[in-house]
């Protein structure tokens, strides 16, 4: 019976440990919820079945990166602090960044056509620092003219793909688009998340332990 208690136990801590890990969520229901050079959208964009998402607006051609979220010591996301969550989240080595980002081809100029890119930056206190991913829209980086459709795109990356790391004290988001000369480009984001990774071997760990807490004593 000992042993029985003693896997118990174990599995008990294990649960313990891996609820103690939360998540920020950002969905933009009322506001732009700590996001900055963005406009809320009350109502979804284009065909956007989504709840009210952030837009982004790009006014001139050529390269443009802007601070979209500082992640601070204040409430949001869900979490009393927004900081200590994502230093918790960067120590577990296996936390993601997803999100949704669109873009209004409605916005470009009539008659135009044209190419645009949109990019994103993870920015933080430990070595790697600025870390960016360009063109994130690569597959849809040609503009048509007068093509109205309203581009979607779901991203999900490990935080590594952003430069974040273990140990890391502060943590940014910035976003920002390319494109040709005086075209300006227009995009939206909704329903960003930041997570912990599922634990698989945690999971695998306590079907192991429960299997032998089966055995007769």
């Amino acid at each position: 019976m000992r042993q029985i208690y003693l896997v118990t136990a174990v599995i008990a801590a294990l649960a313990l440990s891996a609820s103690a890990y939360g998540q920020l969520t950002y969905t933009f229901d009322n506001d732009e919820e700590g996001f900055q050079n963005v406009a809320w959208s009350p109502a979804a964009p284009g065909d956007w079945s989504g709840t009210p998402t952030v837009q982004q607006t790009h006014t001139a051609g050529g390269w443009q990166m802007m601070l979209t979220k500082e992640f601070s010591w204040e409430p949001g996301g869900g979490n009393d602090n927004q900081q200590v969550e994502m230093q918790r989240l960067a120590n577990l080595g296996t936390a993601r960044i997803s999100f949704d980002a669109m873009v209004d081809g409605a916005s470009f100029p009539a008659g135009v056509q044209t190419w645009f890119q949109l990019n994103i930056v993870g920015n933080s206190a430990g070595a790697t620092g600025w870390t960016q991913t360009d063109n994130i829209f690569t597959v849809s980086g040609w503009h048509g003219a007068d093509d109205a459709t309203f581009l979607t795109m779901h991203f999900d990356y490990p935080f590594s793909q952003l430069g974040w790391e273990p140990g890391d004290q502060w943590f940014q988001f910035w976003t920002g688009a390319n494109s040709d000369t005086a075209v300006p480009v227009n995009f939206y984001l909704d329903n960003v998340m930041i997570t912990p990774e599922p634990a698989s071997g945690l999971i695998a760990l306590g079907g192991l332990l429960l299997i032998r807490r089966r055995r007769p004593a």
